[in-house]
């Protein structure tokens, strides 16, 4: 295992441990579904709430993680604010990234399903005693669908998870 991999573990499970209301999608998701990809952050669709979002600012300064952009955590709370990224800066998530890895958690502004949804279909894995919730496959699979313009990795992504989807089946 990777240094970046341990990290995004790491990071994971700092995240249950926390009891961080949150659902795993995006690549890592993929991986631990079973496709094989490399990824450097994590995908996460949280509640947005402010016990929440505290719980999230503390992981990040545990792991030495600070905003990509300079506007506060605080403003996810604020949906104005998020869809203001969205519309006139064409952002897709707010990301805390490291000084000195390439280890980033990236908090979706918007995804094609709400967390609540998300989670109610959540697939759990069970990692050192913690329960990890990840986006079904077929919740990647609508997600993934969704992107525009769709990028090769999601295409790969799309073929892979439907070929896990049927050999469950």
């Amino acid at each position: 295992m990777s240094i970046v991999e341990k990290n995004l573990l790491e990071l994971v499970k700092a995240l249950a441990e926390n009891q961080v209301k949150f659902v795993i999608c995006g690549g890592i998701a993929c991986v631990m579904h079973g496709v094989e990809r490399n990824t450097f952050d994590v995908d996460i669709s949280v509640q947005m709430d402010s016990e929440n979002l505290h719980k999230i600012q503390q992981i990040a300064r545990k792991f030495d993680l600070y905003p990509r952009i300079p506007e506060p955590p605080e403003n996810l709370l604020d949906e104005s604010v998020r869809k203001s990224w969205i519309e006139n800066k064409g952002a897709l998530v707010y990301t805390f990234i490291s000084g000195n890895s390439p280890l980033q958690m990236d908090i979706f502004l918007s995804y094609p399903k709400t967390y609540e949804e998300l989670i109610s279909k959540a697939d759990r894995v069970i990692i050192d005693d913690l329960e990890i919730p990840i986006s079904s496959i077929d919740d990647l699979i609508y997600a993934k669908n969704q992107i525009e313009p769709i990028r090769d990795k999601d295409r790969s992504d799309i073929v892979e998870l439907k070929k896990l989807n049927e050999s469950k089946n």
